[in-house]
């Protein structure tokens, strides 16, 4: 059950709230259909079997609390019940493939388990489709983590990482054994928190990339996932549901140190780093941490996928019985280690500045002379063939197949879709294409540096701050790309700074 509002604050928003874009395409959609149909333009894409006005059961707080490439996510409130929910709006014109969104909405629908997000209601008008979830206060597994690195221990204590991952197998095992269902994205970013308690129970939430995997007698071929937590069988695009443990080994890696097993600077280097399988664990980070821990790590790890354990015996092994029981001050003291990881360190700085470079590219993209576009946008529009300002998967592999580029652009365009792919995007804008393949040498001009740190800097001193970023990403996920990027956590980001990590950053993906 979600709190009743008892501030101030949140009495106030039952009574006025200014009209938001999301609030307008809700209460309006009839208008919108008439509108539509009027001068003779074709219905909406319908996801769901009917267009309802979400506004009529909840109010909605304005206030947003989550921010991702489809939508937001803010909170909600019941009107009969005064209860608070979640509540993800999903621009409907933003979805590539409608059905990867409906068969996620399907599976939440029938998944049931305390450690998976709870899907209430799904409610669609005329531009967004709004799923109604249970409300999670917690914050992502992921900023726990951080939180962790930068403390006196370094990382999760054993007995704390233990409960998280016995969690997270319960609920991996109810999906692989009893809905055959296989995640295929796991990651910290994909786990929330119900409330800020320590002990706080966690819950997955996102199923964006899940599927079914009683199809082809459980083998998968589609290349999906993050480049840290993506078995080694994914890259290779044959694979079955071990591809989750695998994802969960490397987060109870991750939990126990601060950094992941398999490293690069770039995504490409992650990605060999993974292919060998191979991976240590290095003094003095892991000196105190049991043998118990380091072999439940490696059993999850194995590189054949048939030799891994199933979720189900993963539950059942040593460690995770006996750190599940109570352990006394001293032993769970013992299985802490204070330490500053440069690893860790590095790791923070390349999330944080993924988010923060890939804006700042965006930004430069749009701004470039038509002299410095050169022939980019001669490309794309041979590759849009449908000239819908957009192209997707398909496009770009049509292009590879039967395209006549230059050897060096045919390799940029097969690491865009190699990217592309493994992102979870099913589209690109030209924008995002002219970001991605533009000039590096253009990009990393100072004056073209500087006009992307003016355009984030809102304030009247030197340095870029994080309130600077609120409207470009919204408070939520404002926050977390400037908490990543700020290394020394002095809360600002000079220029000398922001140049560096830029220049860096590109230094890594060569």
């Amino acid at each position: 059950m979600g709190p009743k509002p008892n501030t101030k604050e949140e009495k106030d928003d039952t009574q006025k709230q200014p009209r938001t874009e999301m609030e307008e395409s809700a209460t309006t959609f009839e208008g919108e259909k008439k509108k539509s149909r009027s001068r003779d333009k074709p219905d909406p894409v319908m996801i769901t079997d009917a267009l309802t006005d979400v506004r009529t059961k909840y109010h909605i707080n304005p206030r947003e609390i989550g921010h991702g490439h489809y939508g937001v996510v803010r909170k909600c409130m019941d009107r009969q019940t005064r209860e608070w929910f979640a509540i993800k709006s999903i621009r409907k014109s933003k979805v590539g493939k409608v059905d990867v969104l409906k068969r996620e909405i399907d599976i939440l629908k029938e998944v049931d388990h305390p450690h998976i997000i709870k899907l209430v209601e799904v409610h669609e008008d005329v531009k967004y489709l709004h799923l109604v979830t249970e409300l999670c206060t917690g914050g992502e597994l992921f900023d726990r983590i951080i939180a962790k690195t930068q403390s006196s221990e370094g990382h999760f204590s054993e007995h704390d990482a233990a409960t998280i991952v016995r969690c997270i197998l319960d609920a991996i095992a109810y999906c692989h054994d009893v809905k055959q269902i296989v995640h295929r994205d796991l990651k910290p970013e994909n786990f929330l928190f119900k409330t800020e308690k320590e002990d706080a129970e966690i819950k997955i939430i996102d199923f964006g990339l899940s599927r079914h995997d009683t199809l082809n007698f459980g083998v998968m071929k589609t290349k999906v996932g993050t480049p840290y937590y993506v078995a080694p069988e994914v890259l290779k695009r044959e694979y079955t549901k071990s591809c989750d443990i695998w994802s969960i080994g490397v987060i109870t890696y991750i939990l126990l140190c601060g950094y992941p097993p398999f490293y690069g600077d770039s995504d490409n280097q992650i990605f060999e780093s993974v292919k060998t399988g191979r991976f240590d664990f290095p003094s003095p980070d892991w000196d105190s941490i049991s043998d118990d821990a380091k072999d439940f790590i490696c059993c999850m790890l194995r590189k054949e996928p048939s030799k891994r354990l199933r979720a189900a015996e993963a539950l059942k092994h040593k460690w995770i019985k006996d750190q599940s029981d109570e352990e006394d001050t001293i032993s769970r003291e013992r299985s802490k280690v204070q330490h500053s990881s440069n690893r860790s360190v590095t790791f923070k700085k390349f999330m944080g500045m993924q988010k923060l470079k890939k804006a700042a590219l965006g930004y430069i993209a749009t701004h470039l002379t038509n002299s410095e576009v050169g022939v980019l946008g001669d490309i794309f529009h041979k590759i849009d063939e449908s000239h819908t300002g957009v192209i997707s998967l398909q496009d770009l592999d049509n292009a590879l197949a039967h395209g006549n580029f230059p050897p060096e652009l045919l390799l940029d365009l097969r690491q865009l879709r190699e990217d592309l792919s493994l992102s979870g995007e099913e589209t690109l804008l030209w924008k995002d294409f002219l970001a991605a393949m533009m000039d590096k040498s253009v990009a990393l001009r100072e004056d073209k540096i500087r006009m992307a740190f003016e355009h984030f800097k809102r304030n009247d001193s030197n340095d870029l701050l994080v309130s600077d970023l609120f409207e470009i990403f919204g408070e939520a996920q404002a926050r977390e790309i400037f908490g990543d990027a700020d290394i020394d956590g002095d809360g600002r980001i000079s220029f000398e700074d922001f140049r560096s990590l830029m220049a860096d950053s590109f230094a890594e993906d060569s």
